[in-house]
């Protein structure tokens, strides 16, 4: 009788050392080091953390914070999600469970009770407002966005030393905590930094199912998926870059790769199932269901592709939220660095990523591509498929729609894009280098502390004042809305702003859109995205003259006219400021 030897594992089913040369750690890897980034980065996120609860009280609910605000509260107090407009209910849920400790008013009103969820997003934020609670409700639903957009950095920290070495998981994590616009994004209720932290989370599973592949670690993939599926339908890319990873790395034994692939996909579908019935077991019925699957049908008609998703079995509220994007998702207007259109363009988030973004972590991302060939093989490879594999799918759906809504839409890709700049650290191995990248934090530093508590408005020199390069979420996402009500309590002005459904402009104020410039005299104060995307028509004859003076940080422009202006067709790009000392606004185009 033969002895059968025991198969030996498979090398790949282990960790496998880091090779010389594979690693980026330009300081030497001892406890000291390790301690003193893992300090640093520590140190940026609390710094991050309490600058962004400072702007979480300043900023009035942005555009689409009354929508969300409303169905997350909704979801808790009626544990029912029929009001999930648009996007999965995993966003609304967490950012707004803290929010319960101010006792909001969610009415159970018509438009509950038929499942119109833009209707009864108007009840909740009015209610809430008349009764002063608004306020305080609002700030207690940004504690867990700001929380997440805290926890990218550590994600990215961690991608970034996995692959790169410490310090290059201290640049990453630092560029991100040190950006205005990130902090600017994260202190507000949002699905996209939900989806950036979802997405930096798959990235982590899956490189630790690289580094040793397991059906337990594939396990973990799936569920890093079926998060992001319940946060953003933008995730339904990310599943097959996950399937076809996990299957990938052990493809040497096509029966393991086939067992880790149908692990990930059916986790993924069985987490998204769960994520919907666990909270609310039971599917809607009656006049929202009617209005769901109607929906659903008019998004399977007009979309070859969304008849192809919606064919697949997932809750009929995911469904219908797919399906709402797609019959909305139309050519509407777009502006950016004077340039104004109907739809979308390719450059659109590369140029705005640029006119947003700090020249330190611009430089960086240059230096980082091309210290990738300062890295090993394996780490490069690595890097190619949990970074670059899932940022350019991300990056090229979202150019790829119609709607040019500003840098937040791209935010994931950012993140990843940042990570992989890490082996820029590789110049500092060299006197020069090092010189250099102390120059690009100071410069970072520098950004956020002259952002002040209006990161969401600020743009870098020489792209400023930001309103003449940039508009929409990228600097006025409504969220001047506290400060323009005091100004107005002492400016008796007219008004054109972009707000929350539900919330107008003040009180003390009259409307400016289809007001006879003729007949304008005195105080107006005109947001930027009304000026130049939302009211551009109607306001055309405002750019031609110049600001007196700003709101939240130049989210608002101030206009003083002490005769009508008149009618006429002013440029596409709003005047510059007056000069300093004007008390009145005069036409300079």
């Amino acid at each position: 009788m033969t002895a059968t030897a025991t198969p030996a594992r498979p090398a790949e089913s282990v960790p496998v050392p880091v090779q010389a040369g594979e690693r980026l750690d330009v300081l030497p890897l001892g406890p000291r080091t390790r301690r003193w980034t893992r300090v640093a980065v520590l140190a940026l996120a609390v710094v991050f953390v309490a600058s962004g609860l400072v702007q979480d009280w300043q900023d009035s609910p942005t555009v689409d914070e009354g929508v969300d605000l409303a169905s997350g509260l909704a979801g808790w107090v009626r544990h029912d999600l029929r009001m999930n407009p648009e996007h999965p209910p995993l966003p609304k849920l967490l950012a707004t469970l803290p929010a319960l400790a101010a006792r909001p008013i969610v009415p159970d009103d018509a438009a509950w009770r038929d499942g119109d969820w833009f209707d009864h997003a108007d009840s909740v934020l009015r209610a809430n407002d008349r009764a002063g609670r608004l306020h305080l409700v609002l700030f207690l639903s940004r504690l867990v966005p700001l929380a997440e957009a805290a926890g990218c950095a550590l994600f990215m920290y961690w991608l970034g030393r996995d692959l790169f070495g410490e310090v290059a998981g201290l640049l990453s994590a630092g560029l991100w905590l040190t950006t205005p616009m990130f902090l600017g994004l994260g202190h507000v209720q949002s699905i996209d930094v939900t989806f950036t932290f979802a997405t930096l989370g798959f990235a982590v599973a899956l490189l630790a199912h690289r580094r040793r592949p397991t059906l337990r670690r594939a396990a973990v993939v799936g569920v890093t998926l079926a998060l992001a599926l319940l946060t953003r339908h933008t995730g339904l890319v990310l599943v097959p870059v996950g399937v076809v990873a996990v299957a990938a790395r052990t493809w040497f034994d096509r029966r393991h790769a086939v067992r880790a692939a149908v692990t990930v996909l059916l986790v993924a579908y069985l987490g998204l199932w769960a994520g919907y019935r666990a909270f609310d077991p039971t599917p809607p019925t009656g006049a929202p269901a009617a209005r769901y699957e109607g929906i659903i049908g008019e998004a399977s008609h007009r979309s070859a592709a969304a008849r192809l998703v919606l064919a697949v079995p997932a809750p009929t509220e995911w469904r219908a939220g797919f399906g709402f994007l797609t019959i909305t998702s139309d050519q509407r207007p777009a502006w950016l660095a004077g340039q104004a259109w109907e739809g979308s363009r390719l450059w659109y988030f590369p140029a705005t990523v640029l006119l947003k973004v700090p020249l330190g972590a611009l430089l960086a991302l240059v230096g980082g591509a091309a210290g990738w060939l300062a890295v090993g093989r394996r780490a490069r490879r690595d890097a190619a498929i949990v970074l670059a594999a899932p940022a350019l799918m991300l990056f090229g759906l979202t150019a790829l729609q119609p709607l040019d809504l500003g840098m937040r839409l791209v935010l994931p890709s950012v993140a990843l894009a940042l990570v992989a700049a890490g082996p820029v650290v590789a110049v500092a191995r060299r006197q020069a280098g090092r010189i250099a990248l102390i120059a690009l934090a100071s410069t970072q530093l520098a950004a956020v502390v002259a952002a002040g508590p209006h990161t969401l408005a600020w743009s870098p020199p020489p792209f400023r004042p930001a309103y003449r390069w940039v508009s929409d979420s990228n600097v006025d996402f409504g969220q001047g809305l506290w400060e323009l009500r005091d100004w107005t309590r002492t400016h008796p002005a007219r008004v054109a702003v972009v707000t929350p459904r539900g919330l107008g402009v003040p009180d003390d104020a009259r409307p400016l859109v289809g007001a006879d410039p003729s007949e304008v005299r005195g105080w107006v104060a005109a947001g930027v995205t009304a000026l130049t995307v939302v009211d551009r028509d109607q306001l055309a004859w405002l750019r031609a003259w110049c600001p007196v003076g700003q709101l939240a940080g130049g989210a608002i422009l101030v206009y003083r006219f002490d005769r009508p202006p008149g009618p006429g067709v002013g440029p596409t790009t709003p005047a510059a400021p007056c000069g300093a000392g004007e008390r009145f606004s005069r036409r300079v185009g």
